[in-house]
């Protein structure tokens, strides 16, 4: 019995508590939804993305969210596929292509038949995502869904990147009868944002690959690429073009430029900027330690670090070249797998990693040295003429 009165008890409280806080059921239901009215969707609770304020000239299209308050009913309704969105006891209007100020006039015009229309108000809940095509020189090809407000550089990211053989600096961007060029390079390198577009339903991208024949390969530690040849552009400008700027620097010692038909050759780095180089050219970038071998009449004998700004004279004055003996006209550099002598101006000709620079005795030297080796044969063979005849 005690617990059947402590039941009524509560009961009471809780009806007295209800009728105090809203007045009644009935405009508790008004306030909150309005009688009959829906609950508003997931989508209208999901915080929109937006780089940026979105106004009345953003265009709708399939996908996006409206939220719409009708004096005391909230809705929230989505734009169909053939752009028209369904109000509740009012009816459709097709919206579709519309700006946003445009389809708040439209529906307004509609609502305002049966409600006030100053109490009625449309705001954006969602916007669309839609698909865009990419094909080209990128890692993942086909088609792929976007979100709202997508730049350029968000959306090749998200595809995988370019490949390496990618034309970066003719990205193109269809858009409907139109062809938008975007120098990629700039936006990535120069951070030109101007190129960083956003991108809109019914753009198709391609990017071009890098074609065949006419390009300058680049090749670094574990990487190789290439880049489109120019006639204007300097080595610096391949590095740049290549995007060595943004991959790990590996503390490059030396550049060897391999052009067709002619002798390799090493530059140092500083020169990239003045360097220009034919078409199907091979840079490689070095990062082992590279030496050069100094030997004969020098104080050090042995290697050198090798310096692609440095002659054999620089070599040989590391060595210790002794003046007394040794001959700047006779230098001789030996090179190659197998090491052929080659006779060298020691103040403008190229020294090569792996070259052996050899100095060798000055006339004089060579001369002593011969009269030397005949004075110790005459006495040998004097000797042993001596002995001979003792012990005949």
């Amino acid at each position: 019995m005690r617990s059947f009165f402590l039941y009524l008890i509560l009961a009471c409280v809780s009806v007295f508590a209800s009728e105090s806080i809203f007045g009644n059921s009935g405009s508790a239901r008004g306030l909150v939804l309005g009688e009959g009215a829906p609950t508003r969707g997931a989508a209208s609770l999901t915080p929109m993305y937006a780089e940026m304020a979105v106004d009345s000239s953003y265009v709708l299209g399939p996908g996006d969210f409206l939220d719409i308050l009708l004096e005391d009913k909230y809705l929230s309704v989505q734009v169909y596929p053939d752009g028209s969105v369904a109000i509740e006891e009012c009816g459709a209007v097709n919206v579709g292509g519309k700006t946003f100020g445009e389809a708040q006039r439209l529906i307004l015009d509609l609502v305002s038949k049966r409600y006030k229309r100053e109490y009625c108000f449309i705001q954006l809940a969602a916007l669309k995502k839609f698909r865009v095509n990419v094909m080209g020189a990128v890692g993942l090809v086909g088609q792929h869904v976007v979100e709202p407000q997508t730049r350029l550089s968000w959306f090749i990211r998200s595809v995988g990147n370019l490949l390496p053989n990618a034309n970066t600096e003719d990205v193109q961007i269809i858009r409907g009868k139109d062809t938008i060029h975007v120098n990629f390079t700039a936006m990535t390198t120069n951070g030109d944002f101007s190129n960083d577009i956003m991108l809109e339903q019914g753009d198709k991208l391609f990017i071009p690959f890098v074609p065949m024949g006419d390009n300058i390969t680049l090749m670094f530690p574990g990487y190789r690429t290439s880049v489109a040849f120019s006639p204007d552009r300097t080595l610096e400008d391949y590095f740049e073009l290549a995007g060595a700027n943004r991959m790990h620097n590996f503390g490059y010692k030396a550049v060897c430029v391999r052009e067709p038909d002619r002798e390799p050759r090493w530059i140092s780095l500083s020169e990239m900027k003045t360097t220009k180089v034919a078409p199907n050219t091979e840079v490689e970038f070095f990062v082992k330690e590279l030496f050069v071998y100094v030997a004969g009449t020098v104080n050090y004998i042995g290697r050198f670090s090798y310096n692609p700004t440095w002659h054999a004279i620089d070599y040989i004055a590391s060595g210790g070249i002794n003046p007394n003996t040794g001959s700047w006209a006779q230098v001789k550099v030996w090179r190659g797998e197998k090491p052929k002598a080659v006779s060298i101006n020691v103040a403008t000709d190229p020294v090569l990693p792996g070259d052996v620079i050899e100095i060798p005795k000055n006339h004089y030297e060579s001369f002593k040295d011969f009269t030397m080796f005949l004075a110790s044969l005459i006495t040998v063979i004097s000797s042993a003429f001596i002995i001979y005849a003792n012990y005949k």
